[in-house]
């Protein structure tokens, strides 16, 4: 680790033209210069910094985890992908310390954080821009670093915290690295920095349409909350289970007592983004059709990473802006029997089965409570067009027979992909879903996965380029050819704030509140509300604080599907082995090994009918307690032998 924090801080002092990716924040590709050089001139002052913001990760981009992408929608139980296997290491049991994504977050991170660190040094040497300029560019360096603090906290727990002095090339060891500092320790050091950005008075206060992307108050209000739910959380709050975790000197790395307190310090950072939110325009996204909440519509609009109507802005609190790939083309199936061509994709991101089942019915209910949770290869609808009973124009199956080109076509539907809520729609596409993009020539495509001659987009027409599972993450797909390839990803949005502060509240006690946030995601989403008391046309829920944390979880599984959020979240409660689920509000009940096990889906081998049996499509290695963080690269541990391992590696 001494070598590679010389490396980041000997590219971070001579290069603002190494970036890591293209994007909005445009950069001066193959020029290097010296510090005095670079921080004497605006642009390249500014080249630099947006250099820095190129470490953000690209939550949609699960094909390039090398390239500031990530594992984490695979390496949950949310999908897979059929081109980058990156993450079976993860799922299979061979994850080590040495493999190399054990060290491609820790070092790329340590790299912005030290390139953030350079800039905030010598910032001020740029006496071509303002003082109010150099003081913002400052402000969001600072919260930067903190963010991708943040970021390491939460995939290999507390972190040596390297701070921001001046460090020559040449220092020793000592002087370089320190040991692990503990939790509350990086909790602290986080939370600090974000709050100096804050009073710093230097930030924007609100981003905006014209800043999304960039760091602003909102942001490191909602980061420091979010920070703060973390903290309270059992992984970090009082696990015994890595009381063994300690440097050399035996300080305890994690707090061997729950702390309840955390909650209530979790509680009021939550209110006090809100409280900020409110007053700057913050809102759930909601879009209305003749004058009534269009809860699919409303849905979509959140998800539509390629837009050129932003009407989520107001909901994005901190996104991340990328030009750099065509991410329809992963999530689009491979249609074969199309006139158009140009609408087509490669099929292979894709949900599992039991992300699938996660979704609730139209009712507002699980929906192995609805239709005892077991698709079946007898339990698909028959001769029927299923149109949104929000929209009446708005087709979301056809499972009628049809002709195509001179030939009669079935493409049947289960009967669990009938009534589903608004968001089941917006997230999957299932066999026989209407396609979203037309085409020019304004055909409505239907998806076939089965492998037999009507099969339009299963193994035997579209050639491997087919999702395992029978299904296809749809979310962010593109709806029009007009979209244009840049697009964004949300990294923190309204809705995750308020499903947190729904979680501290109810932790805290305060049930009837929690309740009230919880509400609000499912208003947005057109499914009933839940209610302690008995309420027509709402959904009852005991009033005990498990009864209700199960809903908010599940709610979290849903609402923020396939933006990493499941990732981490399963593991700060501690319930990823599976174990601590006994009503099955995570993990469905036919689902062993919590995030590992068996991973089910239709069977892709087969025509109708039997293709709708659920069938394990990918074995995986059932969930253990040291995959609850990454392990500390093997590099950096063979190097500083005072730099502690976690628990199991």
């Amino acid at each position: 680790m001494k070598n590679r924090i010389r490396q980041y801080l000997l590219a971070a002092s001579m290069c603002v033209g190494l970036t890591a990716c293209n994007d909005f924040f445009e950069s001066i590709p193959g020029t290097q210069f010296g510090l005095d050089e670079t921080f004497g001139s605006k642009q390249r002052t500014e080249q630099y910094l947006n250099n820095v913001y190129n470490y953000v990760r690209e939550v949609t981009d699960a094909i390039h985890p090398d390239k500031l992408g990530g594992i984490f929608t695979e390496a949950s139980l949310e999908g897979a992908n059929r081109w980058n296997k990156t993450y079976a290491e993860w799922t299979n049991g061979s994850f080590n310390s040495a493999s190399d994504q054990a060290s491609e977050y820790f070092s790329k991170y340590y790299q912005a954080i030290a390139k953030a660190s350079t800039f905030i040094q010598n910032v001020d040497k740029c006496q071509e821009a303002t003082a109010s300029m150099r003081g913002k560019w400052k402000a969001e360096a600072r919260a930067l670093r903190a963010y991708y603090y943040f970021e390491l906290f939460r995939l290999y727990g507390p972190v040596p915290l390297i701070g921001e002095q001046p460090i020559s090339l040449d220092a020793s060891l000592d002087e370089l690295i320190k040991e692990r500092n503990s939790v509350d320790e990086c909790v602290d050091f986080i939370a600090g920095e974000l709050q100096t950005a804050i009073d710093s008075g230097d930030l924007l206060q609100k981003a905006g349409k014209a800043n999304l992307g960039r760091m602003d108050v909102a942001t490191c209000l909602a980061l420091k909350a979010k920070l703060y739910l973390y903290w309270a959380s059992p992984l970090f709050n009082g696990n015994t289970d890595y009381a063994s975790v300690k440097n050399d000197d035996g300080k305890q790395l994690f707090p061997q007592s729950a702390d309840n307190a955390k909650w209530t310090t979790a509680k009021a950072a939550y209110e006090k983004f809100l409280t900020f939110a409110s007053g700057q325009g913050y809102k759930l996204t909601e879009v209305y059709t003749d004058g009534k909440l269009d809860p699919y519509a409303s849905c979509r609009a959140i998800g539509e990473f390629f837009t050129t109507t932003w009407e989520a802005a107001d909901e994005l609190i901190f996104v991340k802006l990328r030009d750099a790939y065509d991410y329809t083309y992963w999530t689009c199936p491979k249609f074969t029997t199309y006139d158009d061509t140009g609408v087509t994709g490669g099929g292979g991101f894709y949900p599992t089965q039991e992300m699938v089942d996660m979704f609730f019915t139209r009712d507002g209910i699980p929906v192995e409570i609805a239709a005892a949770g077991v698709p079946g290869e007898n339990d698909f609808v028959g001769e029927e067009v299923y149109y949104d009973p929000d929209n009446a124009s708005r087709l979301f199956y056809n499972s009628t027979t049809y002709t195509e080109k001179g030939a009669n076509v079935r493409s049947r539907v289960l009967k669990q992909w009938k009534n589903r809520e608004p968001r089941f729609y917006v997230n999957v596409t299932y066999n026989g879903s209407i396609w979203l993009n037309e085409g020019k020539y304004d055909e409505k495509m239907r998806t076939d996965f089965t492998n037999g001659a009507n099969g339009t987009c299963g193994k035997s027409k579209a050639s491997g380029d087919c999702p395992d599972s029978g299904y296809l993450i749809r979310r962010g797909a593109k709806a029009s050819n007009n979209n244009g390839s840049k697009h964004f990803s949300p990294v923190l949005r309204l809705a995750d704030m308020y499903l947190g502060y729904a979680e501290v509240l109810c932790m805290c006690g305060n049930l009837d509140n929690a309740l009230v946030y919880l509400n609000k995601i499912r208003a947005r989403a057109g499914i009933p509300e839940y209610s302690f008391a008995t309420v027509a046309g709402k959904v009852a829920c005991p009033k005990s604080q498990s009864d209700l944390l199960n809903r908010i979880r599940r709610e979290r599984i849903v609402e923020l599907a396939f933006e990493w959020n499941r990732f981490f979240d399963v593991r700060r409660w501690k319930v990823a082995e599976g174990q601590n689920d006994p009503e099955h509000w995570i993990y469905p009940p036919y689902h062993t090994g919590g995030e590992g096990g068996n991973v089910h889906g239709m069977n892709m081998d087969k025509d109708y009918p039997q293709f709708f049996a659920r069938t394990v499509f990918e074995n995986r290695v059932a969930f253990s307690k040291k995959q609850y963080f990454m392990p500390i690269p093997y590099d950096d541990i063979r190097r500083i032998p005072a730099l502690v391992q976690n628990y199991g590696w």
